[in-house]
């Protein structure tokens, strides 16, 4: 079993391709949508308003970590089941290219509302979690797409040996990625709770 060089190549392309199309649409936001969103992540980000108390916006960090797991823990296990069940296939790219585009929005939002000061915000709060994660998606979509696609031809043929083989390592694999994104999960929910 071996990673698919140019899919990878696809998807880092759209990933990259969907995080500039969610700037661009913040960027090109206008009404008072926008200028709702825009209070609300002033407040969010000014949640001590220097008097030293907290205005009661912050999640907690065990519950902000409950809702990542399981989000991730869903949308991975889909994946993981892609090459048997080709329906959920589409599911991680698909999900690649919406967490793309949030994190163009978010990033632009926070710049708008928050100036330079953004920046900060954009390099603690949104990109160590998301410079691991997205990647990792990347690489285990490829995986999974890559899998599927050995699987029609190994099933066609006569080679089922080697397509139990490449199950175990395709669920190695797998669970390796699982766990990088579970830590990114704790980290994601540390950076929440605490911002």
């Amino acid at each position: 079993m071996k990673i698919n060089c140019k899919l990878m190549a696809v998807l880092l392309f759209a990933l990259a391709v969907s995080i500039c199309a969610g700037s661009f649409f913040e960027a090109s936001m206008t009404g008072q949508g926008k200028d709702e969103l825009e209070k609300l992540l002033g407040n969010l980000l000014q949640s001590d308003n220097g008097t030293g108390e907290n205005t009661g916006l912050a999640l907690s960090f065990g519950r902000c970590f409950i809702s990542l797991f399981v989000k991730n823990l869903l949308v991975l296990t889909m994946a993981c089941i892609a090459p048997a069940v080709f329906v959920t296939l589409p599911v991680l790219p698909v999900f690649i290219l919406l967490r793309g585009m949030a994190f163009g929005f978010s990033a632009a939002m926070t710049l708008e509302v928050a100036g330079l000061k953004g920046i900060f915000y954009i390099v603690t709060g949104l990109l160590p979690h998301n410079l691991i994660q997205l990647p990792v998606y990347c690489f285990l979509a490829a995986l999974s797409i890559n899998t599927g696609i050995q699987r029609i031809r190994q099933v066609s043929g006569h080679k089922r040996n080697a397509l139990r083989m490449d199950a175990r390592r395709y669920f190695l694999i797998f669970s390796a990625g699982f766990g990088i994104i579970t830590l990114t999960c704790l980290l994601e929910a540390f950076l929440t709770a605490s911002i």
